[in-house]
């Protein structure tokens, strides 16, 4: 399997290639298992290879670097500004229809907040939900 990122290690490679990956979500070796990362950092190595750093932390080599099985959920406010930004997995290999996020409020009832996809093209590793409503759900009784 090759690596989405092997691109940063030909010798044309430049700052503009260096900057695309920042902040999306890939797989990446951690001795013999795989795990998901936001790229923080990207350089050139003593070596000549790009190595790409992950969550601040870990430095790979494109080598060790994969697509993952996850995107990110940019869940958006009524007013377009962003609420949050999670990591989801595909379901059948696509983003999630609908995702609901169930507060507990006034100790006694739930909130349910739904998001639904834009129709838009995924950005990168990043999906784009629109706000869709929230509404007051009773707490069953125990």
């Amino acid at each position: 399997m090759s690596s989405p990122l092997e691109y940063l290690d030909a010798d044309d490679a430049d700052e503009a290639d260096f900057e695309q990956p920042m902040r999306e979500l890939f797989a990446y070796r951690d001795g013999e298992r795989w795990l998901d990362g936001i790229v923080t950092g990207v350089k050139r190595g003593a070596d000549g290879r790009a190595h790409v750093q992950f969550d601040n932390r870990m430095w790979v080599t494109t080598d060790d670097v994969r697509e993952s099985s996850h995107y990110i959920a940019v869940l958006l406010n009524p007013d377009s500004s962003v609420y949050a930004e999670v990591i989801a997995g595909y379901r059948d290999g696509a983003p999630a229809e609908l995702i609901r996020d169930i507060d507990v409020i006034d100790g006694a009832n739930n909130a349910g907040t739904e998001w639904r996809p834009l129709d838009e093209p995924a950005v990168g590793t990043r999906v784009r939900y629109r706000y869709t409503g929230t509404a007051e759900l009773e707490a069953a009784e125990a």
